[in-house]
């Protein structure tokens, strides 16, 4: 008895597993379906920021700005409007929820229909004050006189440093007068010169070209090669190969610098680029020499008549030149460039059935491709035409 009571225990405990599985798998999935109201509230994506309405081409839901400010700003965009054409409006917001400032400012400009359906002339000052972020979005029938580039210059240079001090109205102002220079208004509402800034790196650049240019190392440089004249110099008195590995770079520095001084005169740079380049040009005329010379010899031994036929290919072509144009340089140019590719050819070695057996798998492989090009071409042609261009930023 006591053996059959141990027997029946593990039986027992089996069927309550059993019943416990059948249990889990008739009631979990059904659990696992209906899910309690603040998971699937969880669950349920973020609403999107509705768009505020346009009652006028200023517009700010978060006091950044006041009615003053609000108001010279608005006179400034009818002005920019009625003089030249183009619609710019400013927003600033709080927040783009969870959409990115580019998608939110692509629903704004296509709700508020900015600029005209013929021109596309419309432009967008975004700016979401806790998110801080901004953008500049053009449409695309000014995409030519704003440009990605522009935009996203007048945000780093005219809003962000601005928005860092906390003067919002400053930044939209002056990124405002930017875009109005942008767009060939010079004048401002009040007569005044405005964008001094607004141009894309112009002062910068002109500065930057107008600059004295040193023609003496800097300090960087001085150090350099005192350090490759010292590793020189440690290397010579350890190794012997080293000692003529220095001589030779001496040798050479010595001559660039005497044929530099020879050819430039004082100004050194200059010479010693003239030198360099024509180091170089030489070298390139005389790797165009040898292959004209190892092609007329490789023409020559494979056949006679052909290497005839080559030379009269060449004088064929630097007569034509010569009867057509006025100069000696085109005749030479030409000259130079028919013996060029007439005499390389002879430089492949491959037998006439081979190569027209390779002619016909490049022709089928180049047809195939092209067949494939084409078809992929006419796929992608049928898309739309893309939103306005623009730029953003932070701050």
């Amino acid at each position: 008895m006591h053996f059959l009571r141990h027997r029946r225990a593990p039986a027992a405990r089996f069927r309550a597993l059993a019943w416990l599985l059948c249990l889990w798998i008739c009631i979990g999935p059904t659990a696992a379906a209906a899910p309690t109201k603040p998971a699937a509230a969880a669950l349920a994506p973020s609403p999107l920021i509705a768009v505020p309405e346009r009652h006028s081409l200023v517009t700010d839901t978060t006091g950044a700005l006041t009615p003053a400010q609000q108001a010279a700003l608005r006179e400034k965009l009818d002005d920019l409007q009625a003089r030249l054409g183009p619609q710019l409006a400013v927003l600033v917001v709080p927040t783009t929820g969870p959409e990115d400032i580019e998608a939110y400012a692509t629903r704004v400009f296509a709700q508020w229909r900015l600029g005209s359906a013929a021109d596309d002339d419309g432009l967008l000052i975004l700016v979401a004050l806790k998110d801080r972020r901004m953008r500049i979005e053009v449409g695309q029938g000014l995409e030519g006189r704003v440009p990605d580039l522009a935009a996203s210059h007048i945000i780093d240079a005219q809003m962000a440093p601005r928005f860092r001090q906390a003067d919002y109205h400053g930044g939209i102002d002056a990124a405002v007068d930017a875009l109005i220079e942008r767009l060939g208004g010079g004048m401002g509402v009040d007569g005044s010169a405005v964008g001094d800034e607004s141009a894309v790196g112009t002062t910068d650049i002109t500065d930057a070209d107008d600059a004295p240019r040193g023609g003496t190392l800097t300090p960087a440089g001085q150090l350099v090669l005192m350090v490759f004249a010292v590793l020189l110099c440690y290397g010579s008195y350890r190794w012997r190969a080293m000692r003529f590995v220095t001589a030779g770079l001496v040798a050479v520095g010595v001559g660039l610098w005497g044929a530099a001084r020879f050819v430039g005169g004082d100004d050194l740079a200059q010479g010693l680029m003239l030198v360099v380049g024509g180091c170089f040009a030489a070298a390139f005329g005389a790797l165009i020499l040898g292959i004209i010379g190892f092609g007329m010899r490789a023409g020559y031994r494979r056949s006679r008549v052909g290497f005839m036929v080559q030379w009269l290919i060449v004088l064929g072509i630097t007569g034509y030149v010569a009867y057509a144009a006025e100069g000696w340089i085109p005749v030479a140019l030409a000259a130079a460039l028919s013996m060029l590719f007439v005499f390389a050819a002879s430089l492949g070695g491959s037998s006439g059935g081979s190569s027209d057996d390779d002619d016909d798998d490049s022709s089928s492989s180049s047809s195939s491709s092209s067949s494939s090009s084409s078809s992929s071409s006419s796929s992608s042609s049928g898309g739309g035409s893309s939103s306005g261009g623009g730029a953003s930023g932070s701050w």
